[in-house]
């Protein structure tokens, strides 16, 4: 039998942060680099054997499952082989799949490395969705939780909007979006250097009482970025967006703390306080470069070279 080969995109999440959580719309965009998945069938095995790849082809995380019993019987990278484990199990319930069908090797390798959080675990849910055709929300809810936003991301050919039904988690409402505006030349991605665990972030988000009208003001926010013609106008969105969100989370926006003299705006993407920025800003690439790299920051990129999109 011959191998099956699947790829996921991994994502940015650009308006919507903690608020997509509660239903709120938010603007998310795939990436070029993603995470791969082989499985190469060996019939008669009874068992399955996984590996995973960082970038740089190193080993980071191992296990094998004796699949009649679904016991462990080789493993390295816990809690990640707990979560494995529960993830085949409903895997194999809610398809019905025989253990048979698990016989053989997965490989999965990513084209990211793992501390940026473009989506490891989401990847992994929706090259898990495609290889079986189970719905990704309904593995998503049996393993690492969350809004599901970068699921769809990880299935996007493009820019995209999402947003979670509270009756119905497992069919959130995803539509194409029309984000492609003249000044995409002026938007940059910047890494932060810190991994920030999206389940603390959530915590932190839980812990605050929800401002009611938090949820609407984020979506009109969105529809507004999605509609906005002006590099000066998205800016002022972005800084408003960056200002409710900080209310709420009763934290200080990054720009505030960080960069308060950057000719441009500095936001945060995804859970605060790590992964990446977006930087909007009218200054040559060679000066934004200068200047993050004086505060410490060295892996920047534009959008083109980050963000996915078919019709590019």
């Amino acid at each position: 039998m011959n191998k099956t080969t699947y790829f996921s995109h991994g994502k940015l999440l650009i308006t919507g942060e903690y608020a997509v959580l509660d239903g709120a719309k938010a603007l998310a965009l795939p990436t070029k680099y993603g995470q791969h998945l082989h499985f190469h069938p060996q019939p008669g095995s009874n068992c399955l054997l996984w590996e995973s790849f960082t970038d740089k082809g190193q080993l980071w995380f191992s296990a094998s499952w004796e699949l009649n019993s679904m016991k462990v019987t080789v493993g390295k990278g816990l809690p990640e082989t707990n979560v494995l484990t529960s993830l085949l199990t409903s895997m194999m319930s809610e398809k019905g799949l025989p253990a048979s069908f698990l016989e053989g090797k997965i490989e999965t390798r990513l084209d990211f490395p793992r501390e940026w959080g473009l989506g490891t675990s989401s990847t992994l849910i929706a090259l898990l969705s495609k290889w079986t055709q189970i719905n990704p929300y309904y593995l998503l809810e049996k393993s690492f939780g969350g809004s599901g936003y970068d699921i769809a991301a990880a299935n996007a050919m493009g820019p995209i909007t999402y947003r979670k039904i509270k009756e119905d988690n497992e069919n959130p409402e995803v539509n194409i979006a029309p984000f492609n505006p003249l000044f995409l030349n002026k938007i940059y991605f910047l890494y932060s250097g810190k991994k920030k665990n999206s389940r603390e972030g959530i915590s932190t988000y839980r812990s605050k009482s929800l401002n009611p009208v938090y949820i609407s003001e984020i979506s009109q926010l969105t529809e507004r970025v999605l509609s906005v013609e002006h590099f000066s106008d998205f800016c002022t969105l972005v800084k408003t967006h960056e200002k409710i969100t900080g209310n709420q989370l009763a934290l200080t926006p990054v720009q505030d703390e960080y960069f308060t003299d950057f000719q441009g705006v500095v936001k945060s993407l995804g859970a605060w306080g790590g992964d990446f920025l977006m930087v909007l800003t009218e200054l040559p690439k060679s000066d934004i470069i200068s200047y993050f790299k004086k505060k410490g920051f060295s892996t920047l990129f534009t959008y083109n070279e980050l963000i996915f999109c078919e019709n590019n």
